[in-house]
């Protein structure tokens, strides 16, 4: 049965992350849904619209293996003040399921403890906001059950380990040989 998996979009997320994710995702027959917090086409940071599948509201109660957060600095602070993005991040942890994050979006994690005393990556512009987690170096980061990227540059290296949780390192591989991305 393949993995289900949403990610979420606030205006301003950044769409290379956004789409990058979704489409290695479907390439590999994960189910993932496409959630917005208000209704409508979301506009990215520079305004790229995607329709979302569904409002965040009519799956906020829905499990999920996997929860993702696109970057941009907007986005990010909208997820980040956002009741139900941080009661969903709170229980994925608590089930011990995945949760994906690039770019700012990973200091939504750590500003709200998620994320403490484990090792994240995120922009470099974003470093100086990571006050409870450790800083890692490299493109992509995976402990435990949170997997941190760095950026545009590296969604789909973050969105080929998204894949290899989820649906293995066979999968992953299958799905590289028609995008060959740097692993």
């Amino acid at each position: 049965m393949p993995g289900k998996a949403v990610i979420i979009l606030a205006p301003g997320y950044e769409e290379l992350e956004a789409v990058a994710v979704i489409d290695i995702l479907r390439r590999a027959g994960v189910d993932i849904k496409i959630a917005s917090l208000e209704p409508g086409p979301v506009p990215s940071a520079r305004d790229v619209k995607i329709v979302p599948d569904v409002l965040l509201d009519d799956v906020r109660d829905h499990e999920f293996d996997l929860i993702i957060l696109p970057g941009g600095i907007d986005s990010t602070e909208t997820l980040a003040a956002n009741d139900t993005v941080l009661s969903m991040l709170r229980r994925q942890m608590e089930n011990k399921r995945y949760i994906g994050a690039i770019c700012a979006a990973p200091t939504v994690l750590d500003r709200h403890g998620l994320s403490a005393d484990m090792t994240i990556v995120c922009h470099p512009v974003c470093r100086n906001a990571v006050k409870q987690s450790r800083l890692g170096d490299e493109r992509v980061v995976q402990d435990g059950t949170i997997i941190t990227s760095q950026g545009p540059g590296t969604a789909l290296e973050f969105a080929m380990r998204l894949v290899e949780v989820l649906e293995g390192r066979a999968k992953m591989e299958e799905v590289n040989k028609g995008v060959l991305a740097r692993l």
